[in-house]
């Protein structure tokens, strides 16, 4: 031992994990202390203690039995039947008001909407940083560190994720918005085409054809046609023949209403234009919280499933934890399969669909490639729900240009459910139709597109849990349905 103070003494260092480290759980028995004392009580001495525990001394020297005597089987009855009353009442509760219940289940989901991006995104990034990690830097570039290893993997991956991200939008968004511009611009002439009625700005009179003649009826103006009293012709000549007088007599009589209308439009244009800038704003804080959020995840990974993994061995027995445990990563294996593999599927179909309608020279290539993409990621209804606007589109423009977009998607969607969805999704939920439907009419009743969206594979989640508990009940009585 050395007496000098300003000794440095070697620490022993941990030998150091890296990311993508499995978690190891150990067991080992208790070891005896020797200051530890070893009681044993057999029987007869049970038996005596409870008796002498059940006899109390009373003032006359009496003894009696006592009323009660605690009994660890009857006290766990009591508290299994005390939450199933619980439970029973909770389900009441929840079934008298499944309103308010709702809304509120999607205000906390809109709140932890930025955790749920960012799970999202950091299940989609770990193989790649786990494969840039492994065979980049550790076998390429021999870099021995682990936690260098990982800062470099994390950081290469979400460079070319972010600059691929903002690359795309600096892309899609102009395109979309002149899409949208012009589609608004010919909006008239569509409606006209549609209607059958002139569309030229210019006219001044419409033809109404009758049984016995036709009838010319001079076109109004909109202040005319909405107020119903004002007219520019009788403005314009009140003013001619009294001057100033009758510029303040045409004002008097226009300005009353025309402040009314302004005041009944202003409130509604702010509030609606104050709530589209409100959703835009917390769209993007959500998308850039969840990015952080993500980033995070990945860094902490291991010790985010080593405190679970800690937190459910605390929970429940060795035995039980590790069927949660494995449970618990079959139903994420589920869950986020279904999404990355949804997501791919429909990035490759929105993009052969922008290639496809550029090829046949069909119009707003971009913005009905985008609608269709997106609503690609519900199954089943998705491609019927995202060739309804293109088909609709291209009907006000030309019926040929709809009958080419219609073939079109159905040849695309053949594509999609032969060979790539297989290919990518293969059997990722393991359901049935049935259930498939049940989940996108359940979920895109409450919660609208995403419920639409995730009903598929919470369902798949709920169906294999079910199926388990299931069939561990029928194992446990030697009973084979078939």
């Amino acid at each position: 031992m050395s007496l000098n103070p300003f000794s440095k003494k070697k620490k022993l260092k941990k030998q150091e994990k890296g990311h993508r480290e499995p978690i190891v759980v150990k067991f080992f028995k208790e070891k005896d202390s020797e200051d530890k004392m070893h009681i044993s009580i057999d029987e007869a001495e049970a038996d005596s203690s409870d008796t002498a525990e059940s006899e109390v001394s009373s003032e006359g020297g009496k003894k009696r039995r006592a009323r009660f005597i605690p009994n660890d089987k009857y006290f766990t009855v009591t508290i299994y039947a005390v939450m199933a009353l619980f439970a029973v009442v909770l389900f009441g509760v929840v079934l008298s008001n499944i309103t308010p219940v709702m809304q509120a289940i999607k205000r906390f989901l809109s709140v932890l909407s930025p955790f749920i991006i960012g799970a999202i995104i950091a299940f989609v990034l770990t193989p790649i940083v786990n494969f840039l990690d492994a065979s980049l830097f550790e076998k390429a570039l021999k870099i021995k560190k682990a936690k260098v290893r990982a800062g470099l993997a994390i950081a290469l991956t979400y460079i070319v994720f972010l600059g691929l991200l903002v690359l795309a939008m600096m892309k899609l968004i102009p395109e979309v918005r002149d899409s949208v511009s012009e589609l608004i611009s010919k909006s008239k002439n569509i409606y006209s085409s549609i209607t059958h009625k002139p569309s030229s700005e210019n006219a001044e009179d419409i033809l109404l054809e009758t049984d016995d003649k036709v009838v010319t009826v001079p076109q109004r103006s909109e202040t005319e046609s909405s107020s119903g009293k004002f007219d520019f012709n009788e403005m314009f000549e009140n003013i001619k023949e009294n001057g100033i007088s009758g510029l303040v007599d045409e004002a008097q009589r226009f300005l009353p209403s025309m402040l009314a209308t302004i005041s009944d439009k202003i409130p509604g244009f702010v509030t609606g234009t104050f709530n589209w800038l409100k959703s835009i704003v917390t769209t993007l804080i959500n998308i850039l919280l969840g990015i952080a959020v993500s980033i995070y995840m990945v860094c902490d990974k291991r010790r985010i499933a080593g405190a679970a993994t800690k937190l459910v061995y605390c929970i429940f027995k060795a035995k039980t934890a590790k069927k949660v445990i494995e449970t618990s990563k079959e139903s994420f294996q589920i869950f986020i399969g279904f999404i990355i593999g949804k997501s791919i599927d429909s990035l490759i179909i929105g993009i052969l669909t922008f290639f496809m309608l550029k090829v046949f020279g069909l119009p707003y290539e971009v913005l009905v490639a985008m609608i269709v993409g997106v609503t690609n990621m519900i199954p089943f209804f998705g491609p019927l729900i995202g060739a309804v606007p293109g088909v609709l589109l291209y009907l006000c423009i030309d019926p040929f240009y709809a009958l080419i977009f219609v073939i079109m998607i159905l040849a695309i969607q053949q594509f999609d459910g032969w060979i790539l969805g297989p290919m990518i999704l293969g059997d990722s939920t393991g359901v049935r139709p049935i259930w498939v439907i049940f989940g996108i009419t359940v979920g895109g009743a409450y919660f609208g597109f995403t419920g639409m969206f995730l009903g598929v594979p919470v369902t798949a989640v709920i169906v294999y849990l079910v199926n388990k508990v299931v069939d561990k009940k029928l194992s446990d009585k030697h009973i084979e349905v078939s």
